[in-house]
């Protein structure tokens, strides 16, 4: 699925008829076009967040700049680095720097730094079919509520989203590989995503 044909989708939800390219919306225009593009983009980036295995990555190393800093890529949602390797620090990310909340202070005297869990943002094509398709579901859901304010339309499209993430969901465990001896906690707290391995006993 293109970006194009997920906008297409939002724009059928509520009856629009479809563009042919993007050169038919631009950034500041307030049209159901450019306004579905504006959506599905805040929802992949939302989705995206929760951390997911294929834009999670592990032991992604940062090189120190001439600030004596690190800067996180531009692309990275969520940060976390290990307390065993940094039992004296608490580092977090601040916009797009590290930031030690024990010292307070950007500052680092360590040529390198190796945070041990990275969720990165990827492009529309990058993401598996599943992604995309709960992505677009609740994007239009979303769509819909807020510029038609349609209870038909509302009821109809969160069915479709609940399946559409259980699909999701159900693709992630697969790769995952969980068993009863590792997977998620059961403390009561819900689906993970990408955190499953974290939780292993072997």
């Amino acid at each position: 699925m293109t970006e194009l044909d997920a906008i297409n989708i939002l724009l059928s939800v509520i009856g629009e008829a479809p563009i042919e390219s993007f050169a038919t919306t631009s950034a500041n225009e307030v049209s159901d076009s450019a306004l579905a593009r504006r959506t599905l983009a805040e929802v992949t980036r939302d989705v995206q967040a929760e951390g997911w295995s294929w834009n999670t990555d592990n032991h992604v190393e940062f090189v120190l700049t001439n600030e004596k800093g690190f800067v996180v890529p531009a692309n990275a949602l969520r940060v976390r680095f290990p307390r065993s390797r940094w039992p004296m620090g608490d580092l977090v990310m601040r916009g797009r720097r590290v930031w030690d909340r024990t010292r307070q202070s950007y500052e680092f005297d360590d040529a390198s730094l190796t945070a041990e869990e990275v969720v990165f943002e990827l492009l529309w094509e990058e993401l598996p079919h599943p992604a995309q398709q709960y992505i677009v579901i609740r994007a239009a859901r979303i769509y819909a509520s807020r510029f038609i304010n349609s209870s038909v339309i509302f009821s109809y499209t969160v069915q479709d989203e609940q399946y559409a993430r259980a699909m999701l969901v159900r693709d992630e465990e697969t790769k995952e590989q969980n068993n009863m001896l590792w997977g998620q906690h059961p403390h009561g707290l819900g689906y993970m995503p990408a955190r499953g391995r974290h939780n292993r006993l072997t």
